[in-house]
């Protein structure tokens, strides 16, 4: 299993860093995106991929949030794959409730309709695979658990973004954890860093901390040994820390790949 970061930004980002999308490959080529944010078809483009074209090697995405970083280029692979030559639909992973809130709320507008058809749905662009919360599947002989990880509250509810273990070993081991986007949760990434061998956690890097996301000042005050398991990424343009000097493997870099073996 190979994970390429196709993006590491925010979604305040330029392309020197894109968004923070990554694209996982198995064994055999076939590729699964790891979310499909605005940035998509020049990331893809960058990394010589084709969405739609013969033999493309994109099999499936999985979305992990409703943020327009994470879904703002489904509309652009849907009509890629739908009206491409060889109209392939790609395999969809979510949470069964996110599919259906990312269908009413954010691409019926510009995918409910087409020449010819005004009553299309998700189901017509894309193979669907439901989850439930922190479900289990296998892609490509890949095994992949989610994890709902908090991401931001409004009043009394809170809305999660389904990070990913990725490459499972057997007896609760993986080969990486991605946050997708977190708020600062150092019980979970404890858990977590005795569960995977690499953690990739989404980090501010600015002055000005959201809530939304780890901060960087946050990330630090884990223990030694859960910080030196952990690459930060979706952060902003130039971030001034040193991420080495405290004990983390680095900022990750965009086209960076992670290869892991069975």
């Amino acid at each position: 299993m190979k994970i390429t970061f196709l993006g590491v930004g925010s979604a305040f980002t330029t392309r020197d860093y894109y968004q923070s999308n990554m694209l996982v490959r198995a064994e055999n080529g076939a590729g699964l995106l790891l979310d499909c944010g605005s940035d998509i078809r020049f990331m893809l483009a960058e990394a010589g991929l084709d969405a739609a074209g013969p033999g493309s090697a994109l099999d499936a995405v999985y979305i992990s949030h409703c943020h327009a970083d994470h879904i703002g280029g489904l509309e652009f692979l849907a009509f890629s794959t739908y009206f491409g030559g060889e109209r392939r639909a790609l395999k969809l992973f979510a949470q069964s409730d996110l599919l259906g809130k990312l269908w009413n709320e954010s691409l019926q507008g510009g995918l409910g309709r087409i020449q010819g058809r005004p009553a299309m749905q998700l189901a017509d662009y894309f193979h669907c695979r439901p989850l439930p919360v922190n479900g289990r599947f296998d892609w490509q002989g890949i095994g992949c658990q989610m994890v709902a990880m908090p991401h931001l509250a409004n009043g009394a509810e809170v809305v999660y973004s389904h990070g990913l273990l990725l490459g499972e070993k057997g007896r609760g081991q993986f080969d990486a954890f991605i946050s997708t986007d977190a708020r600062f949760c150092p019980d979970a990434i404890c858990r977590l860093a005795g569960k995977a061998e690499l953690i990739f956690h989404d980090c501010e890097t600015t002055p000005f901390k959201s809530g939304v996301h780890a901060h960087f000042d946050e990330l630090c005050t884990l223990p030694a040994a859960v910080r030196s398991k952990i690459w930060l990424y979706h952060h902003h343009p130039d971030p001034p820390q040193d991420p080495q000097a405290h004990g983390f493997r680095g900022f990750v870099r965009k086209g960076q790949e992670f290869s892991f073996s069975r």
